[in-house]
């Protein structure tokens, strides 16, 4: 008898040794708890590949973006150089009247339809004059949902390099560099008009276009939208804001974990910023941020200032904004490498 309990004690503290059972009082019972959160929290294989092959895609998207393409893409929207369009070489020095955000619209236009990107001009009317929205959409092999990266077109009748042709490079070598990763999801790169006198060509196409596709495919079909205004300024350390609001859904983190992925030398922090096109997602009720730069507008020393012209911006700076951008946009996306 003795010799059976013997027997049968082995054979319990084996099986509990097997199954990870502890004892019931305090000691060995937190020693089970903690090597328990232990083990849950080191990745199986399967999610050291899947973030391998994120890393992978976002690093990919960077990898596109070039100072050379910047400055040329600037010196076209700011008059430095005549811009190459199909009706002839047109200077766009300021784009504030009628003719120079015209010229602008078709300089994107060509611009994204060059990268194999069907664009569009939408025209509109409103009390402030006609505006010229411009529209590229990179088609996701998907099919199910909606991404939107944007920047406004328009200047305050200057060059408007920092304001806001270097948010207009951002969405073309973003485009550029998305076309080559395939993505799930659509990507809409858009070019409001007018927003400097009231945030108008975005209140025209998030009324018409975005609350189409919302009846249309219903309101989880749309993941937000990223602005970029004003991003390509920086005297300092490299630094930009995230304006969210508490309003960005997976827009400010997909930043964030781009920079991580990129070990970007960019410092993002995230403050609550409205004054740019994004707005009138927030106010449909929608994700949305805008990233600038960290003179957040108004500390820029040629904000809305003649003085606004490419020698005022960082290229290498400008060129890892871009970089977030284009890496967040493919996370968003699901894009593959």
């Amino acid at each position: 008898m003795k010799r059976a309990l013997t027997v049968v004690l082995v054979v319990w503290l084996a099986l509990g040794a097997l199954l990870g059972c502890g004892l019931e009082d305090g000691a060995t019972g937190d020693a089970q708890d903690t090597t328990s959160q232990r083990v849950q929290t080191v990745p199986r294989a399967s999610e050291e590949t899947s973030s391998a092959e994120t890393r992978s895609v976002a690093e990919a998207a960077a990898a596109g973006i070039g100072e050379a393409e910047i400055r040329a893409h600037l010196s076209y929207l700011t008059g430095a150089s005549p811009a190459p369009l199909e009706g002839g070489k047109v200077t766009i020095s300021e784009r504030g009247s009628e003719r120079g955000r015209r010229a602008a619209a078709e300089y994107m236009q060509e611009s994204f339809e060059d990268m194999g990107i069907p664009a569009r001009i939408i025209g509109f009317t409103s009390d402030e004059g006609r505006g010229y929205n411009v529209e590229a959409t990179l088609r996701g092999n998907g099919g199910g949902r909606h991404l939107w990266v944007t920047a406004h077109l328009d200047s305050v009748g200057n060059a408007g390099a920092n304001d806001d042709a270097s948010g207009l490079v951002s969405i073309l070598l973003t485009a550029k560099a998305l076309k080559e990763l395939d993505p799930e999801s659509t990507i809409h790169f858009v070019a409001y008009d007018l927003e400097e006198i009231g945030l108008v060509g975005s209140s025209v196409y998030v009324r018409d276009t975005v609350a189409d596709v919302r009846e249309r495919e219903g309101e989880r079909a749309i993941i937000g939208n990223l602005q970029n205004d004003m991003i390509g300024y920086e005297e300092g350390a490299f630094d930009a804001v995230i304006g969210t609001c508490g309003k960005a859904g997976p827009i400010d983190d997909a930043l964030m974990r781009a920079s991580e992925m990129l070990d970007s030398r960019v410092a993002l922090r995230e403050v609550c910023l409205g004054r740019s096109d994004h707005q009138h997602f927030w106010d449909a009720g929608l994700p949305a941020a805008v990233l600038t730069d960290g003179s957040i507008y108004d500390e820029y020393p040629c904000y809305h200032r003649l003085c606004d012209t490419q020698d005022k911006l960082n290229i290498s700076y400008l060129r890892s904004v871009i970089q977030l951008t284009a890496a967040a946009t493919a996370l968003l996306a699901g894009a593959q490498s």
